[in-house]
C-alpha cells in the first residue's frame, strides 16, 4: 500500500484501530514519501528516511493526494490488519 500512496493511486483510504495499523513504515521528508522498507526509501532517493506508523504515514501521504480517507466504526469488519485502500488508476 506504500507504493499506492506514494504514487497518488488511493482512491480511498480505510482504517480502523488494529495493531497492524501502526506497523512501522519508512518515510521521507515529503508527505507523500513513503516506503515499505529502509532500502526501498533509500532507492527512492528519501535521503535520510525515517520510521513512522503506517497509519500516520498512510493518511499524511493520501490526504496529500486528495483521496477520501474513511474509518470504519468500532464493531463493524473492516480491512484486514487495519488498513485498506480502494486504488485509482489512470490510463
Amino acid at each position: 500500500m506504500a507504493a499506492a500512496a506514494r504514487e497518488h493511486q488511493v482512491a480511498t483510504l480505510l482504517g480502523r484501530d488494529a495493531p497492524d495499523a501502526s506497523h512501522p513504515v519508512w518515510v521521507g521528508p515529503g508527505p507523500d514519501e513513503v516506503a515499505a522498507g529502509r532500502a526501498e526509501a533509500r532507492g527512492w532517493g528519501f535521503g535520510r528516511p525515517e520510521e513512522a506508523r503506517a497509519d500516520d504515514a498512510l493518511l499524511r501521504a493520501c490526504v496529500t493526494a486528495g483521496s477520501e480517507v474513511l474509518v470504519v466504526p468500532e464493531g463493524m469488519a473492516g480491512p484486514a490488519g487495519g488498513l485498506g485502500a480502494v486504488l485509482r488508476w489512470s490510463d
